[in-house]
This record gives C-alpha cells, sequence and structure tokens, in this order.
C-alpha cells in the first residue's frame, strides 16, 4: 500500500490507484479514519501535482512550443505559442523538482524499512500542498488571462512578492528561467539589431507579419542566418528607409516596470545599430568577400567590448533580484557607444549639415531663384497648377524643375530631389480648400546613408506638409507680383480702388512670406545648426532635429499648441489650427482676384464691382479674425515670432483701426 501511494504521487497519470482505498466499503472494514482522512489529502496532493505536469507537458521543453499543444478537452482552447510560455513551463517544472526528489527519496527510504508509516509519508508530503496551490492558482492566471511574452514577466513580478519563502523561491526559478529569454532579446536587438521572435513575444515588433526575404524576417530568423540576412538585405535607399520604421514599440507587451522612455533607448539603439550594421558602401563586392566584410563591420561597431557586454547581460540574467537600474545602465553604455559612432559618421561621411542646408533649401524654399524660375517655367503649362492629376503632370514638373535648376545654375545635388504626384485617395492633405497639383506634389528625396534615421518616412511627410504649404504662398505671390505688372503695362487709371485692393493683399502676402522665411526659417534653422555644433550625441542630434520641425511645424500653423507641445516623445501630430484655416481663406481670396484681375476692365462692369466688392468685404473680415488670433497667440510660448508678424501686419495699427471705423 506505502508503494502504491509513492507511485500515485509521483506519477501524472490520470489514474489513481489509492482512490480505491478510500471507498467507503473498503475503508470501513480496514482503515481508521484517521487514515482515511490522509489518503484523501494525498490524493489531493498527487492531483495538484498531476495538473502541474499536465501543463509542463503540454506547453514546456517536451513540446519545443513548436507543435500544437494537444486539447485536453474539445472546448479548451490552447495558449498562444511562444518562448516565454516554454520557458515559464520549465521554470514550472524545475519548482516542483524539489517535490520529485522527495518521492524517490522516500521510496529508496521504504525499501530500506518496509515497515514505514503512513503519516511519516504525510509529514513529508504535506509541506507541498500549500505551494502546489500556490502553483496552480498562478498557472490558472495565465491560462485564464492567456498571458503572452514579455507580459509573463510583469505578471511574475507581481506574484514574486510572497510572505511564504518557499512560494518566493519557486516564482524566482520560473522568473530566471523566463527572464533568460527576454535578456538573450535584449542582447540581440542591441548589440546586432535583430531578435529571435517567431511568436511576436518581444516588446519591440516588427508591424509587417509577412516574414519575407530581408529584415522582415529577422523575427522568425536564427542567429546564424539572420545575421547574414542584416547586411546584404538592403540593396538601396528606399528599402533601409521602409523596414527601418517598421519597428514599434508594444506597449501592451512592456512590463509596468520598465518605463517607456527606457524602451524608447532600447528602440533607438537597436535601429541605430541595424543601420550601422547596413552600410551600402560595402556591397560592390559582397559575393566575394561578404562575410569578411562583415565581420569587418562588427569588429569596427563594438571591438572587445562585445565581449564586455555580454558578461553584464549575463550577470544580469544570474542575478536574483530585478535590478531595473542595471538594465538602464546597459542601455544607456550601449546608446552611448552607438550614438557617438553614429554621429561620427553622420556628421565626417555623411555630411550632415550639408543635407539638413539641402532640405532647407529644397523643403523650406530656401533656394528662393530656384522656386521662382520653376513657377515662370510652369507658367507656359497655364493649367499646370489648376487641372487635376494627370498621367502627364509628374514628368511636366521635372521637366520645369530641371529646366529651372539649368536657369539659375544649380546643377549640384539638385539630382538628389525630384517631384511626385501620387493618386488623390492615397493623400491626406489636410490644409487646402483648392484642388490641384499644389494640394498633392510631393518632393522625393535621396536620404543618404546612415541619415535614415533622422529623416524618416513620417518626418519628411512633415517636410512635404510645410512645401506644399510655402510653395502655394510663394506661387501666390509670384501671381499678384504678376498682376501689378500687368496693371502698370495696361496702365489703369479708373479702377484705382482694385489697384488699392492689390496693393493691400501684397502688403499681407510679402510680409507673410518674409515672416515665414526669416523670423521662423532662419532663426529655428540656426538654432539647430547650434544644437548640433554642441553635441556628438546623435540622439540629441534627432531630439534637436525633433524640436525644430515641431517649432517650424507651429509657427508656420500647420501645428496646433497642443500637438507642438507633444514633441518632448518625439510624436508630432498634425492637427487643424484656425490660423491656418483663415490664412487658407484669405489666399483663395487672392488667388480668385489675380484671375478677376487678369480679365477685369477698365472701367469695371457692374457685374465685375459687385464681385470684386464680394473680395473686398471678405478680405476684411478674415484679416480682422486672423488679427484676433494673431493677438491671442501671442502671449503663448512663441510670443517673439507672431509679435514680429503682428507688428508687420499690422503696422501703425492700419488694419485695426480701419476695422474699428467700419464696425462704428
Amino acid at each position: 500500500m506505502i508503494h502504491d501511494i509513492l507511485f500515485t504521487l509521483f506519477s501524472s497519470n490520470s489514474d489513481l490507484p489509492i482512490e480505491n482505498f478510500t471507498i467507503p466499503e473498503v475503508a470501513a472494514n480496514f482503515l481508521h479514519p484517521g487514515e482515511i482522512k490522509i489518503l484523501e489529502d494525498l490524493i489531493r496532493i498527487a492531483n495538484q501535482y498531476k495538473e502541474l505536469k499536465k501543463f509542463v507537458h503540454q506547453y514546456g521543453t517536451q513540446s519545443a512550443g513548436l507543435v500544437k499543444p494537444k486539447q485536453q478537452k474539445p472546448s479548451e482552447e490552447p495558449l498562444p505559442q511562444g518562448l516565454y510560455l516554454q520557458a515559464f513551463a520549465d521554470g514550472l517544472d524545475l519548482a516542483v523538482k524539489p517535490y520529485r526528489d522527495l518521492i524517490v527519496h522516500l521510496e529508496a527510504y521504504y525499501l530500506k524499512r518496509p515497515n514505514l508509516s503512513l503519516i511519516f509519508i504525510y509529514h513529508q508530503v504535506n509541506q507541498y500542498q500549500s505551494l502546489f496551490g500556490f502553483l496552480l492558482r498562478l498557472v490558472s492566471g495565465v491560462v485564464t488571462q492567456r498571458i503572452h511574452g514579455c507580459a509573463l514577466l510583469q505578471y511574475l513580478q507581481q506574484n514574486c512578492l510572497h510572505g511564504n519563502e518557499k512560494h518566493y523561491q519557486a516564482v524566482k526559478l520560473i522568473q530566471n528561467a523566463v527572464y533568460a529569454i527576454f535578456i538573450k532579446q535584449l542582447f540581440g536587438w542591441l548589440l546586432h539589431g535583430k531578435f529571435v521572435d517567431q511568436f511576436g513575444e518581444f516588446f519591440i515588433q516588427h508591424v509587417d507579419n509577412t516574414k519575407t526575404a530581408g529584415i522582415g524576417s529577422l523575427q522568425g530568423t536564427t542567429g546564424g542566418t539572420g545575421t547574414h540576412l542584416s547586411v546584404n538585405s538592403f540593396s538601396d535607399n528606399t528599402s533601409i528607409n521602409t523596414e527601418l520604421w517598421r519597428y514599434e514599440i508594444r506597449h501592451e507587451m512592456l512590463p509596468y516596470y520598465l518605463p517607456t522612455s527606457w524602451a524608447e533607448k532600447v528602440l533607438f539603439v537597436g535601429q541605430t545599430v541595424l543601420m550601422l550594421n547596413c552600410d551600402p558602401r560595402d556591397h560592390t563586392d559582397k559575393r566575394t568577400t561578404g562575410d569578411r566584410k562583415f565581420a569587418a563591420i562588427k569588429d569596427s561597431l563594438w571591438g572587445d567590448q562585445e565581449c564586455a557586454f555580454f558578461k553584464k547581460f549575463h550577470q544580469l540574467q544570474l542575478d536574483e533580484n530585478l535590478n531595473i537600474a542595471k538594465f538602464e545602465h546597459i542601455v544607456d553604455e550601449i546608446k552611448l557607444c552607438v550614438t557617438e559612432q553614429m554621429s561620427e559618421i553622420a556628421i565626417k561621411e555623411a555630411d550632415l549639415i550639408k543635407q539638413l542646408k539641402l532640405i532647407k533649401d529644397y523643403y523650406l524654399l530656401g533656394r528662393g531663384e530656384l522656386f521662382l524660375e520653376l513657377l515662370r517655367q510652369t507658367k507656359s503649362l497655364k493649367t499646370l497648377f489648376s487641372k487635376g492629376i494627370t498621367d502627364g503632370s509628374s514628368r511636366d514638373m521635372n521637366r520645369a524643375f530641371q529646366l529651372a535648376a539649368n536657369s539659375v545654375n544649380i546643377t549640384e545635388d539638385v539630382e538628389q530631389f525630384s517631384f511626385a504626384l501620387p493618386p488623390k485617395e492615397e493623400v491626406d492633405s489636410f490644409c487646402y480648400e483648392t484642388k490641384g497639383i499644389l494640394s498633392y506634389i510631393t518632393l522625393k528625396y535621396k536620404v543618404k546613408w546612415p541619415l535614415h534615421l533622422l529623416f524618416s518616412p513620417k518626418t519628411l511627410d512633415k517636410y512635404n506638409e510645410m512645401f506644399r504649404f510655402l510653395l502655394r504662398i510663394r506661387k501666390i505671390q509670384y501671381d499678384i507680383h504678376q498682376v501689378w505688372s500687368l496693371q502698370r503695362e495696361n496702365k489703369v487709371k479708373k479702377n484705382s480702388e482694385l489697384l488699392q485692393f492689390r496693393n493691400k493683399l501684397m502688403f499681407l502676402i510679402d510680409n507673410l512670406q518674409y515672416y515665414l522665411q526669416v523670423d521662423v526659417l532662419e532663426s529655428q534653422f540656426s538654432i539647430l545648426m547650434s544644437a548640433i555644433g554642441e553635441t556628438k550625441d546623435f540622439e540629441r542630434i534627432q531630439r534637436a532635429h525633433t524640436v525644430f520641425q515641431a517649432n517650424v511645424l507651429g509657427l508656420c500653423f500647420l501645428l496646433t499648441n497642443n500637438a507642438a507641445d507633444m514633441t518632448t516623445t518625439g510624436i508630432i501630430q498634425v492637427n487643424e489650427n484656425p490660423v491656418l484655416t483663415i490664412l487658407d481663406k484669405v489666399l483663395v481670396i487672392v488667388d480668385k482676384f489675380c484671375s478677376f484681375c487678369c480679365s477685369c476692365k477698365d472701367p469695371m462692369t457692374k457685374v465685375e464691382r459687385q464681385e470684386f466688392n464680394g473680395y473686398d468685404q471678405a478680405f476684411k473680415n478674415h484679416v480682422d479674425s486672423l488679427l484676433q488670433l494673431l493677438i491671442g497667440l501671442k502671449a503663448g510660448p512663441s510670443s517673439a515670432p507672431l509679435s514680429q508678424l503682428l507688428l508687420r501686419l499690422d503696422f501703425n495699427h492700419w488694419f485695426s483701426n480701419n476695422t474699428q471705423t467700419q464696425s462704428s
């Protein structure tokens, strides 16, 4: 009987032989009531162990986490597969190993002393009843909440702080097993820009889950194959800039005790390492020397430091207690090493200063003579800016752009830029009431390696919003000056109010243009250049660039104040701005007035005068609303540039006094 009891306590089979001894008819004849109670407790312990072993067999190393576990019940859905769940099951198996060792020891002891009592067995085994109950509740939480991946770390930490020492040690065993997976993935991402994550468990994820060749397959590759792919996958700048920014933080996977700022550092460091490992300059002879070149890249990136970092990560895995400060310190140490090297490459080899000046010259219209000539070239295509997008629109714009560059003797670096006109349904242009090419035009820029970290697709999208806005104002300024030339050539004499209204429009557009180019773009660009010159940390350069773009968007009224305040997180959200809405209406009036002047007679007819009065009254209303908004915004954090704009637009309070006189 004792041997049957020991066999039952050790076995994970569904049948328990000692249950037959608790049948009332049998127990009443052969067992004492106290022995029946002991047997029932032993059966309870055996059932608990059986449930734990069932979970271990289903999700542990024996199932390898690679095949679909067998369902115990038709209605029971298995948990999502994963390395973390497998490590959890393996840790659980280690936690119950002392119990198995005890049963083996008791069996050996029983063979030496066959007269071993039932109460002795119960006394030795009963100590695990509380532990098994705790572990079953732990497993039940994982199953019912369907906890997956890195979220297991948070769940274990919540259950780690326990007053019972045995419970605490059991959870620590499971934690160590799970943390081994987490630290391996963290080490791979921070030092090599890749990690093994077949089941989407890491808190950094590739947003495209299709495992195609290239960097998109790094989630499911092993160390050997993934290393080679990460170097040779990027054949051009487009693929680098597309794939690099598909990595994102899944905050629901991030344990609560690891701050979001730390996760953003981890993401940034991994992207930087990935970029450094994908130097396109080393692809010239990759067929014959690819492996040697990759080894050279690794040596140049880490050198002897990789071994030191490996030891630190290994020590993190061996630490009994979780220490967040060590995680933060090692990430900061790696970030410092990587960002200094990235900064040196970006500034010296990629000529970051020159590339930023090109961004300013082209996206922010710093080369005013080039875009003035572009407008002159497109003047021959009379309907280019007013008609809808056609198959030849993109070709016509690029041809005019090349002709304009040749006319002003700009040949260097102009090939890095080109125009594109995507389909209307794929463009979300938020700041234009008029529909035409200016609403959809996109300036393409060939990003130079390794500046893809600085000029992400979202960043270039924001630059294109600025470009469309600035180009639209520049075109309207050009049109209103063409009206001035036309009226001077025709010697308009009887439409004096038409000339005065044109002067008002020209005054507003010219001062708005000066505000944008001088008070905003030049001053903010100077601040950016100063910030870059004062640091060797690429992350600070990236942050300074983000702040620059956010300030420009805000001061150009393309960004609301609330969204501008979010730039510390690196996230820019473009929303409709009330100033931009009014400016858009003013620009529409100017555009319509320019067309009106080209066909207007001298003197105006009755119908023309009614149309002109409508323009005049609408302009006065919009200017009044614009000044009121600028006065309110002047008290905000960007008061200096807005004060300059308000001073220029309402010099000597001419507009405001004129509005008050009409109101009275």
